[in-house]
């Protein structure tokens, strides 16, 4: 799917070097052969999809939405589309090539009454929302092949073999009688027996346990049904997305005991509150951002917080008769073969050693990464004056959840920042998918012991006044709908946000929230267009109020709707932000004398024209910006993901103000105070010893064929107009 400029102007990259000039250019906006996707979800699926145009392409996918009740084995009987054929070829290739087991799928929708807006709803402000849980089954698997039998009867061996294994009748000439004869497939097969089944139950409410236990779907599995029309399927596991309390309840054990000890049930308990998922302590499945994050911890716990790493272990054990597996991530269950159905051992092991942390820090000692830190460290304190040190506010700060471009990857989320004024209040500037989740982590490993995290949550999120989203890219804004759901879960809407965005944004959300509707009212719309200079909106004076900044927004190239922004009176000082963006001029002169210069640096110098061809600065034209806008610091930022530690730095020796510029290099959990920030400009000599390896030897050959694809790209005629690029 494709979800930007940039993601066009790569696969339009691809295709031209897969077509190595043997094909014409019209060849490439062929989407033959591209499998459809067929996409199954509760009533509203359709519209929420349709609101994605305002952001996302999909330019060569077709998709084919279903809502509530779906039933995949009468889809045979629907009229044939553009790209069925071409689905059946990728179907039998990848049947062929991995052997794959078919799986029909059936949707059971059940409608329910929520509330939404936990905080002081009434029941008049009750809204219909509706549950979908899932059934998948596969074909009767055949029996084994008895090749015993297949030689009584003279069948040769070879391709008629595979004929009957497949179930098929064979006729070929007896060897022996020199007749011809006809073996059928079950005269050489054993029984066959039930397909593998598993149901995939979202049961929000008592109310949805009732409805699924009438269910004509599921009741066919249960051990005791009366009717003779039983499924050519064997009900294996059943994965439970619900909550602990309904889950627990009498009613629900007692469903589960009627589908026999045969079944396993799998739990995923869905938190029912922001006070749940605030207490939640499972180990984060991103272990590799986790571990980097404490090894970074180790060189300076003040800038880099130690993340919170339990030693948390899967528990698959039952004290009943049924079996009952609490899920945790990256659990594998196994399906198939079903003499090995169950839980696979390898995956039930810590996601992190009892020693972790030691050797972490052992990695670190051993790298000479803190030895360094602390040298630098102490130097730094020296230079502190004494009267910034008493009087630096604790309240002030800035922490990096994300610092990667496109895509989350195991070492970088996507763009987001949040901003902490002296007041307590704050703002976030983009928030990438993901953005919530990594401020908890923070936030959570920042918190003194005698502190509650669930106080501290809700108080951190009320106090998030404004956003600020830079362009309409989904890795700078996936993050927000979280966000306005987390605050309208416990009162947000007593207090928008002010909302700075691209107008498309706005026309998003206003679909959105048709079929979300608890996001409604937890916002006010600020268009980034009236920040330009000599605008003015009403909505300035709450900014003035809440966080005592004023903010002036400037037109950058990048895609349609991209702004960068300055922002006056934080705990910094004057913050410039670049957003996405070609090296802008107009910004340099309107952010002049900026204390703190944050500006996107996706590739590395020496890689000009891909960051000319995707709208993106290298970080020689970062610096070069900081230069013109007479920067105090540079913090670099949304980094390519073939950059999953610190990109290579080239300083013109010719520009003085390019070589004594302090240069700040963002990562995942950083946190920086206006004091701390001069020693984070610092430590990168230490930091790159964590990372002795810059690349592996297999990216740096892709970056060589982007880097050729990239400037034949560029001198095709059209290419840019003809792929939406422009």
């Amino acid at each position: 799917m494709i979800l930007t400029t940039a993601d066009v102007a790569e696969a339009a990259a691809i295709e031209f070097k897969q077509s190595n000039a043997k094909r014409s250019y019209s060849s490439m906006l062929s989407n033959d052969g591209i499998p459809d996707l067929e996409i199954v979800g509760p009533s509203g699926t359709k519209s929420f999809l349709h609101s994605l145009r305002h952001f996302m392409r999909r330019d060569r996918f077709n998709v084919h939405t279903y809502e509530g009740h779906f039933d995949s084995s009468k889809l045979n009987n629907t009229p044939q589309r553009p790209l069925e054929n071409a689905n059946k070829r990728a179907k039998k290739k990848v049947q062929k090539d991995n052997e794959e087991t078919s799986f029909t799928v059936e949707s059971i929708p059940v409608n329910y009454t929520a509330a939404p807006n936990a905080a002081e709803t009434t029941e008049s402000q009750q809204i219909t929302k509706q549950a979908i849980s899932y059934v998948f089954t596969s074909p009767p698997i055949p029996g084994k092949f008895l090749i015993e039998k297949a030689r009584k009867l003279n069948v040769p061996m070879g391709p008629l073999c595979g004929e009957l294994k497949a179930g098929k009748s064979v006729t070929f000439i007896d060897s022996k009688t020199n007749e011809e004869r006809t073996v059928d497939s079950k005269d050489v097969l054993a029984k066959e027996s039930p397909g593998v089944g598993v149901a995939v139950v979202y049961c929000p409410t008592t109310h949805v346990l009732d409805e699924l236990r009438a269910s004509r779907t599921l009741r066919a599995f249960e051990k005791n049904r009366l009717d003779d029309d039983a499924p050519t399927s064997q009900l294996d596991a059943i994965v439970h997305l619900t909550p602990k309390t309904v889950f627990e309840s009498d009613g629900y054990q007692s469903w589960c005991e009627e589908f026999g000890s045969a079944v396993d049930h799998i739990t995923l308990h869905i938190a029912e509150s922001v006070k749940d998922r605030a207490a939640n302590n499972n180990a984060s499945p991103f272990v590799s951002a986790m571990r980097g994050g404490a090894r970074r911890s180790f060189v300076h716990d003040g800038l880099f917080p130690m993340p919170d790493i339990p030693m948390a272990t899967c528990d698959g054990s039952t004290t009943r008769t049924t079996a009952f597996i609490e899920g945790c991530p990256m659990m594998e269950y196994l399906l198939m073969p079903r003499s090995k159905r169950g839980l696979n051992a390898c995956t039930m092991k810590s996601l992190y050693s009892a020693t972790e942390k030691d050797d972490l820090r052992g990695e670190v000692i051993t790298a000479g990464a803190l030895q360094l830190a602390q040298t630098v460290a102490s130097e730094q304190v020296a230079d502190i004056p004494v009267e910034q040190d008493k009087n630096e506010s604790n309240l002030g700060e800035l922490i990096f959840t994300g610092t990667g471009s496109a895509v989350p990857c195991k070492h970088r989320n996507v763009t987001g920042m949040y901003l902490r004024m002296n007041n307590g209040n704050s703002m976030l500037l983009d928030v990438g998918e993901g953005t919530v989740g990594q401020l908890l982590q923070v936030w959570k490993s920042t918190l003194p012991k005698s502190a509650s995290a669930v106080d501290e949550y809700h108080s951190r999120l009320l106090g998030i006044k404004a956003v600020w989203i830079s362009h309409p890219h989904a890795d700078h804004h996936l993050g927000l709908l979280r966000l306005l759901s987390e605050r309208s879960a416990i009162g947000g809407s007593n207090d928008p946000i002010v909302l700075m965005a691209p107008p498309n944004m706005f026309a998003f959300l206003s679909e959105y929230q048709l079929t979300v509707p608890e996001i409604k009212g937890n916002y006010v719309e600020l268009d980034c267009r009236d920040l330009f200079p000599g605008q003015q909106s009403p909505l300035c004076t709450k900014l003035r109020e809440d966080l005592g900044i004023s903010c002036t927004t400037v037109q950058v190239t990048h895609c349609p709707y991209s702004y960068a922004v300055i922002v006056d009176g934080t705990a910094f000082g004057r913050l410039a932000y670049s957003g996405d963006c070609r090296p802008s001029s107009r910004f340099a002169a309107a952010g002049n004398g900026a204390d703190v210069l944050i500006h996107e640096a996706t590739f590395e110098d020496g890689m000009k024209e891909e960051a000319v061809l995707k709208k993106h600065s290298t970080v020689g034209e970062a610096i070069e910006i900081a230069c013109k806008m007479d920067a105090k610091t540079l913090i670099l930022t949304h980094f390519s993901q073939r950059y999953p530690k610190i990109p290579p730095v080239n300083r013109d020796e010719s520009d003085a103000k390019a070589m004594t510029v302090p240069i700040a290099f963002a990562f995942d959990f950083m946190r920086v105070t206006p004091s701390s920030l001069p020693l984070a400009t610092k430590l990168t000599p230490a930091l790159r010893l964590l990372y002795p390896g810059q690349e592996d030897d297999d990216k740096t050959a892709a970056k060589k064929d982007v880097a050729v694809d990239s400037k034949e790209l560029m001198a095709v005629p059209g290419m840019f107009s003809a792929k939406g690029i422009l």
